[in-house]
């Protein structure tokens, strides 16, 4: 029995793939687990429909999270912490003495992560281009000083 083909690797381990891709593992990582070029990998990874379409769908996943994850910090969250706490206990010992019995609780406290300013400027200057980024005329401003860049040289005699 001859040596499989690169398709037959990728079909066989495409979910062990699928799940590698989810954990953020590399080109490199992949292509040594499955023990084929870099030049296959690439080829294949653009040929290939199941495997194209298992990497868009990571791919846009990941870019959900990463817009989730921006949209929270951008208008602020609440989350819990543990937090541990020294509590002092004073217990009569047998001979009459005061032992001074020490504990650790762990308790959860509610905390509130205010909205992030370069996550807010971010996510709009992504959103809303035309009325947030930093120079809305910026574009036209570049355009009229390269028409006058160009007067300048056609007025310009060279000798």
């Amino acid at each position: 029995m001859g040596r499989k083909s690169v398709d037959e690797i990728i079909e066989g381990n495409l979910t062990q793939v699928i799940s590698m891709l989810k954990d953020g593992c590399k080109d490199k990582e992949i292509i040594e687990f499955l023990g084929i070029s870099r030049s296959a990998w690439k080829a294949k990874k653009n040929n290939n429909s199941k495997l194209k379409q298992a990497i868009d769908e990571v791919k846009e996943a990941r870019n959900e999270q990463v817009e989730d994850a921006l949209f929270k910090c951008a208008k602020g969250y609440h989350y819990y912490e543990e937090v541990a706490t020294k509590v002092k206990e004073e217990v009569e010992g047998e001979n009459g003495t005061v032992l001074v019995k020490e504990d650790v609780k762990i308790s959860l406290v509610k905390k509130y992560k205010g909205p992030d300013v370069v996550a807010i400027r971010y996510w709009l200057n992504n959103r809303k281009k035309a009325q947030w980024k930093d120079d809305p005329n910026k574009v036209e401003n570049d355009k009229k000083v390269l028409k006058l860049k160009e007067k300048e040289i056609e007025s310009k005699v060279i000798i």
